[in-house]
């Protein structure tokens, strides 16, 4: 069985959000810590079907006074 690392936290009204570390931009919720595991499998299996297309990312610098 693989172990694949995730990352959640509650909201103030309550909702368990999280998403899988190597795909921080693609998060899911649930009621409670069940409900959320069980929208990450879900996820997962739309990000390991290709259903979701990273966009490439790019760094900028601002300047501040």
């Amino acid at each position: 069985m693989q172990q694949i690392p995730y990352t959640y936290w509650t909201t103030p009204d309550g909702w368990y959000v999280g998403y899988w570390n190597d795909y921080p931009d693609h998060s899911t919720q649930g009621h409670d810590l069940q409900e959320l595991e069980f929208m990450l499998r879900d996820l997962r299996t739309f990000i390991d079907e290709g259903v979701f297309n990273e966009t490439p990312r790019h760094a900028g610098v601002m300047e501040f006074a």
